[in-house]
């Protein structure tokens, strides 16, 4: 993610460079170059938004698996029904972020995504 910001970045003072020389020699006027310019500007704001909102749900993610990792019970939404999950009864699968019920369980090969999930109080 970190990467994409960068070329991002890159990309942008790249564009603002060229629009900079372009003014210079007069090959575009001030009010293209201040429109593009906040054009810019948006699309820089708008990756910091989603930025934003990307790290938010992978802490979130992480609060989860790691709960889960330590014995707490999670309470997770499958379909219409509320099962409360731990690490008894599921395993956790960290490539897909998912839970997966035991061989020996009454809830054998049931998968539920660990986003349906919530930390549930005691």
């Amino acid at each position: 993610m970190v990467r994409f910001i960068l070329i991002a970045i890159l990309v942008i003072l790249l564009l603002a460079l060229l629009l900079q020389l372009l003014a210079k020699y007069n090959f575009i006027s001030y009010k293209a170059r201040l429109s593009i310019g906040i054009a810019l500007l948006v699309i820089a704001l708008g990756i910091g938004i989603f930025t934003l909102n990307q790290d938010r749900a992978e802490a979130h993610l992480t609060q989860l698996a790691q709960s889960f990792l330590q014995g707490k019970m999670l309470e997770c939404q499958v379909g219409t029904q509320s099962l409360e999950v731990s690490n008894a009864t599921f395993n956790f699968i960290s490539g897909t972020l998912t839970l997966m019920g035991k061989e020996g369980g009454k809830h054998k090969r049931v998968t539920i995504p660990l986003k349906a999930c919530i930390i549930k109080e005691s």
